[in-house]
């Protein structure tokens, strides 16, 4: 039975705490999602991460965009 995390990350941008609120906001958004499609819940972990681990340096709105993220990793297959 698998199980999955989302991750969810941010830029740089605002105050950390800000930055960790919103990344969870980001993985309980995902989790509402797919769990309204069937998936159970329990199957289903989230994490926030903030702006701790960025994809691309922020020195631009690109940059800053790919960090602006929700990743899934498999826990368990």
């Amino acid at each position: 039975r698998m199980e999955i995390q989302l991750e969810g990350h941010t830029d740089n941008q605002g105050s950390s705490k800000a930055k960790m609120e919103l990344s969870q906001s980001r993985v309980d958004a995902v989790k509402k999602y797919i769990t309204s499609k069937g998936i159970a819940k329990d199957r289903v972990k989230t994490k926030a991460f903030g702006g701790t681990q960025p994809l691309a340096n922020e020195l631009s709105p690109e940059a800053r965009n790919a960090n602006r993220r929700v990743e899934m990793r498999i826990l368990k297959d």
